[in-house]
């Protein structure tokens, strides 16, 4: 059943939220089917238009030609990605498939039939690294970041932690605080053939967390991946800085990312997933002992 908000346009539900000036043009250049209900699809940028900086956590509202509805989906890759210094300067898009959402249905047609569109879109939203919260010096002190994501939820974090991995431990750049607790938890779909299917961005996170292994004397960097998938297909929890469990994220789980009480002073924590599941999780973590609740932000996905 539909929430009241599924009936919201993403315009209209996002009216307050800050947006940048002007209108941005790209070509849908790369369409990749991760599993049965989500793609990625790489929106390229001309090297000679207008340079686009977005923030990391940003999101895009979306013109698809010949359809009135605005769509409004969260940018995956980092800011650096589009810079006009790269070879293919572009944006990345994870789409779910949504055939009562008329722009995701249309970037869900065959790709014979959409590659190559051009699209424009403008860039908006708060849910951001580092918190728009905090004053400059707060962000210069932050040495824990937790990023807690469900489902689709990892859309805006996965461009967050790219971020945060592209600068190192540059801290003058926005590179990597000292911590880093990685919380991710999703169901894994099943291929036509019955088969396993892969879940959105588990690779990426897991060369990340491996990549950050061996760096553990700059950053303290944990990945924990929750499958809730029933029947279980996880296995025992895997050496060095990742885990993986065969349950829900836990309430000890959220404490034990925070860290000792003592030092949460200048700790960030990031929330995305499911309502239901974001309330009772920002809830708790805005109630731990030594937090500020305006450091404990939250982005919902319907």
């Amino acid at each position: 059943m539909a929430t009241v908000k599924d009936t919201i346009p993403h315009i209209i539900r996002t009216a307050e939220d800050p947006r940048q000036k002007g209108v941005w043009s790209a070509r849908l250049s790369k369409i990749e089917q991760v599993n049965p209900k989500i793609r990625l699809l790489r929106l390229s940028l001309p090297r000679d238009g207008p340079p686009l900086r977005h923030l990391p956590g940003q999101y895009v509202d979306l013109y698809v030609p010949n359809i009135d509805v605005v769509g409004g989906f969260t940018i995956t890759s980092p800011p650096q990605a589009s810079s006009q210094a790269q070879q293919d300067p572009h944006i990345e898009l994870a789409i779910q498939i949504s055939p009562d959402n008329p722009p995701a249905a249309f970037l869900w047609r065959p790709e014979s039939e959409i590659l190559n569109s051009t699209l424009s879109f403008r860039i908006g939203g708060n849910f951001v690294y580092p918190p728009m919260t905090l004053k400059r010096t707060e962000c210069e002190s932050i040495d824990r970041v937790v990023f807690i994501a469900g489902g689709v939820g990892i859309n805006p974090i996965m461009s967050m932690i790219s971020t945060l991995n592209e600068a190192g431990t540059t801290r003058v750049l926005g590179g990597m605080p000292k911590h880093v607790r990685v919380l991710y938890t999703s169901r894994r779909e099943r291929n036509p053939d019955g088969q396993a299917a892969e879940i959105l961005f588990e690779n990426r996170l897991k060369s990340i967390a491996e990549n950050w292994n061996t760096h553990q004397q700059q950053v303290d960097y944990q990945y924990a991946f929750f499958e809730t998938s029933e029947p279980s297909s996880v296995g025992a929890p895997k050496p060095g800085n990742m885990a993986v469990h065969s349950r829900r994220i836990s309430q000890n789980d959220l404490l034990e990312a925070l860290g000792s009480e003592d030092g949460r002073a200048n700790t960030v924590v990031y929330v995305c997933g499911l309502p239901t599941m974001t309330d009772q999780y920002v809830e708790l973590l805005k109630n731990a002992p030594g937090m500020d609740e305006k450091r404990v932000l939250c982005e919902k996905w319907w």
